[in-house]
């Protein structure tokens, strides 16, 4: 039976490409409505790699911020920009991510889940940047810090199953215990399976199963469907 609800951060809490689209049109010198969402997909799954290099002690902040954004720019066959535009595009980015707010329909499904359940956060990232993300969210209304884990705090990234070990001791709970809320298939949903959580795939950018063979408990493609999700859970008769 489920007693924690878990929720990864970027796109699944809030909308990470607009602040991502915002930042970068400007430094291709592209109108602000030319969609780069396929380039904003590559530079998500290069930041999911890169993040394990700065873990490792491989690359500083900003040799990440520049191999990332030009690793998922020549992927999508778009020119690489030098060191200090791509230092420009994370200024830009990270001062767009202090305006995010939450997914609508989330604060309410909030409400309702800290009645009955408890609620963390399990991110990938820098430690400050992502507890600012959640101060700005205002997710410490409903989570305490205790129960807020990035990889960089405790040295393991996902999707290494033993991030998701680890928070259940945060939690005091088993596996079988807690469901993982989260937008990427390889990273949270895969990751959460193998770890034993139950998963809850947020597929808002209708993205492919790369295998399909870790099927996620529930599947939902808005933040409306997501909130009719969580709200559920709350009329699950308690044990």
């Amino acid at each position: 039976m489920i007693k924690a609800v878990v929720f990864d951060v970027d796109d699944t809490l809030y909308d990470q490409k607009a602040p991502f689209e915002a930042a970068l049109a400007p430094i291709l010198g592209l109108p602000s409505e030319v969609d780069l969402n396929t380039t904003f997909q590559a530079y998500r799954q290069q930041s999911h790699q890169a993040y394990a290099h700065v873990i490792n002690g491989h690359w500083s902040e900003q040799e990440m911020a520049v191999k990332r954004l030009n690793t998922a720019l020549l992927a999508q066959h778009l020119p690489a920009v030098d060191a200090q535009s791509a230092l420009n595009f994370e200024e830009a980015y990270t001062a767009g991510l202090a305006d995010i707010k939450l997914f609508p329909g989330l604060s309410t499904a909030l409400d309702s889940l800290s009645q009955q359940y408890q609620l963390g956060i399990l991110t990938n990232g820098n430690t400050q940047f992502q507890l600012a993300k959640v101060m700005q969210l205002q997710m410490h209304r409903w989570i305490d810090r205790e129960a807020i884990v990035t990889s960089e705090e405790v040295g393991l990234a996902k999707p290494d199953p033993q991030i998701f070990t680890l928070m259940n001791r945060r939690l005091n709970l088993r596996a079988s215990e807690v469901a993982y809320v989260g937008d990427c298939y390889s990273m949270d949903v895969r990751a959460s399976k193998q770890a034993g959580w139950q998963s809850f795939w947020f597929n808002h950018r209708d993205l492919e199963e790369p295998d399909g063979q870790w099927v996620p408990d529930q599947t939902v493609t808005d933040p409306l469907e997501l909130q009719d999700l969580l709200l559920a859970l709350t009329t699950i008769p308690e044990a």
